[in-house]
């Protein structure tokens, strides 16, 4: 179980809730912080990753995430404290923060940084390492932050890194994580005169659960309407060896982003099947 300390944050450079990345100064400069070590940034000096002793971040906005996506279930967050016999006093103040992190993706370096507005301590950051995040395989976080003074009320907001950048991750709102897909979107298809669609995000189907003691691999076809955004739109099931391969792949692909198809320089919606391969979650041994 991590404990980092409570590192004061007087620079903060950018509007919480938009992508960053998170500075670490030291000897008059600031570093992009990679990775962590417990509560310690490291951050790439004089061509070496290294471990500072740092007291003052900044979080920078960014023009992106990281095109990945973590989801970040079970939150629960609560501040606990004892008291003097008198009461008059708070002692033993400890920050806890417990949630489970999915994902996708395999994931080196992450760290989550809380950005907290304390109404006692003013703005304050949490900084811890997780480690390594693989796919489709759940990782309880469990925190518990022993504070040397209470913080009164506070606010928070949750940032979550990996090789320091930005991950998107679900307590990101829907609405923000559609405006930064079509913002990473539009940027990749600047000055591209013609191009076909191409999967810019998304995850693989899981595979279905009622197929598993057969082991057998699958394979399916969505047809989708993809918008000038790289949105999918209306996805039917045109073709499946199974209809629980269909399923597992219409629930995946309705979730993907595309980079559009683009015609003599504009992105425009167009109609696409999209095929999708399921291999076995355990492949029989090669008989010989």
């Amino acid at each position: 179980m991590l404990a980092p300390a409570l590192l004061l944050l007087p620079l903060l450079t950018a509007r919480l809730g938009a992508q960053h990345v998170l500075l670490a100064k030291d000897e008059g400069k600031f570093y992009v912080v990679r990775a962590a070590d417990g509560d310690k940034p490291r951050v790439e000096k004089d061509g070496k990753v290294v471990t500072l002793n740092a007291y003052r971040y900044a979080l920078k906005e960014v023009p992106e995430y990281l095109p990945a996506f973590v989801a970040v279930r079970n939150v629960s967050v609560k501040i606990t404290y004892l008291t003097t016999r008198s009461g008059a006093d708070q002692i033993n103040n400890d920050f806890h923060f417990d949630a489970e992190f999915e994902t996708g993706y395999h994931l080196k370096d992450v760290f989550v940084v809380l950005a907290m507005d304390t109404e006692d301590r003013g703005m304050a950051l949490f900084l811890w390492e997780v480690g390594e995040l693989t796919p489709n395989k759940g990782r309880d976080v469990h925190i518990i932050v022993p504070m040397t003074s209470a913080i009164g009320s506070s606010r928070y907001t949750f940032h979550l890194f990996s090789g320091g950048a930005e991950v998107l991750q679900s307590l990101v709102s829907f609405g923000e994580r559609n405006t930064a897909l079509n913002r990473m979107v539009a940027a990749r298809i600047k000055d591209v005169q013609e191009a076909m669609p191409k999967l810019f995000m998304g995850l693989g189907p899981a595979y279905p659960p009622a197929l598993r003691k057969q082991n057998i691999k699958g394979r399916a076809v969505i047809s989708v309407r993809i918008g000038a955004n790289g949105d999918v739109f209306d996805p039917v099931i045109k073709s499946a060896t199974d209809p629980a391969f269909g399923d597992a792949a219409l629930a995946a692909v309705k979730l993907w982003r595309f980079l559009p198809k683009v015609s003599n320089g504009y992105p425009v919606e167009t109609m696409a099947d999209v095929p999708v391969v399921f291999t076995p979650p355990n492949p029989s041994p090669d008989k010989t």
